[in-house]
């Protein structure tokens, strides 16, 4: 049964677990009045947040997110208009999605896994962009030579591409033999990242957070991982201080291993912070393949 709020699913769903709010925050690495925060409806966790917090409260992310299609959550409207990660998550996830789901046509299984996945994020995405619309709709109202309909047909005409041209983009790029780490929180993400990656042979690995990157890469011989795809926002350590660590490594190889930037936060001032702690190239989710390959070839080419 769908709950008012999704400030009173994560109320519901830490009671049924028998965690006070302090026992959430902690497990969550926030604070108390975060959580009662969420629960009141007075803020909203952060998206990148939703995997660790399905974890502790034994639910699936897309359980959160049918939660937060729901109206009713007073103070999102200005946090959604100035993170652009809202955004850009789900839709990197429908994306993803279609790219997978065109490598597996002939899977049934798979097929309706990102179907659902696909309905629940376009879902997520409307209502995200629906509060933020009544920020800006009057803005729009007066911009010039371009209304939302021909916007709309612009962007209608460039998803008209053909089902095979996202893979043969891939038959472009050789990546055999190179071994790539993907550092990122959300399992969808990491599984469309890996799979995309398969496409040219390269061999990929997993971090689900940034203290878990950093562990593979010390742990590992040097030389053993050619570049790595390291996602910002992640729990219990980010990409940014998951760079900084690895910089530091004491042997200069492991140190110098190339780390791209793979993010939902876009402005100039993520750009800067990923530079400043020692990555080598920043690319945006959604991610295309082209782009996101024509980034690492860069690297991985060199080597």
């Amino acid at each position: 049964m769908k709950h008012s709020t999704l400030g009173s699913y994560i109320r519901s769903l830490r009671t049924q677990n028998n965690m006070t709010q302090a026992m959430l925050a902690a497990k969550l690495g926030v604070t108390d009045k975060a959580v009662s925060k969420w629960e009141r409806d007075l803020s909203y966790p952060d998206i990148a947040l939703f995997p660790k917090l399905a974890d502790c409260l034994g639910v699936s992310v897309n359980d959160l997110l049918n939660e937060s299609i729901d109206e009713g959550h007073p103070s999102r409207l200005e946090q959604i208009y100035e993170m652009s990660s809202d955004f850009r998550t789900p839709l990197h996830m429908i994306l993803g999605c279609v790219d997978m789901a065109e490598m597996h046509i002939d899977d049934r299984e798979l097929m309706q896994k990102y179907l659902q996945s696909i309905r629940i994020s376009g879902e997520y995405l409307l209502k995200t962009i629906n509060r933020a619309m009544e920020v800006v709709c009057q803005a729009v109202s007066t911009m010039q030579g371009t209304s939302v309909s021909e916007n709309a047909a612009t962007l209608e005409a460039s998803l008209k591409e053909p089902p095979g041209s996202r893979v043969s983009i891939a038959e472009r790029f050789d990546f055999s033999g190179k071994r790539i780490l993907i550092a990122e929180d959300m399992e969808l993400n990491r599984e469309i990242a890996g799979e995309l990656l398969k496409q040219t042979g390269a061999v990929t690995e997993y971090a689900v957070d940034g203290q878990a990157c950093l562990d593979r890469i010390t742990e590992a011989p040097a030389g053993y991982y050619d570049l790595v795809l390291m996602d910002i926002a992640m729990p219990n350590m980010d990409g940014l201080e998951a760079t900084r660590r690895i910089r530091q490594l004491p042997d200069a190889k492991k140190a110098s291993v190339p780390i791209v930037a793979v993010t939902a936060n876009a402005c100039e001032r993520d750009r800067k912070l990923a530079m400043e702690s020692g990555m080598d190239a920043f690319t945006e989710k959604p991610f295309f393949m082209d782009r996101l390959f024509e980034t690492m070839k860069q690297f991985l080419y060199k080597t």
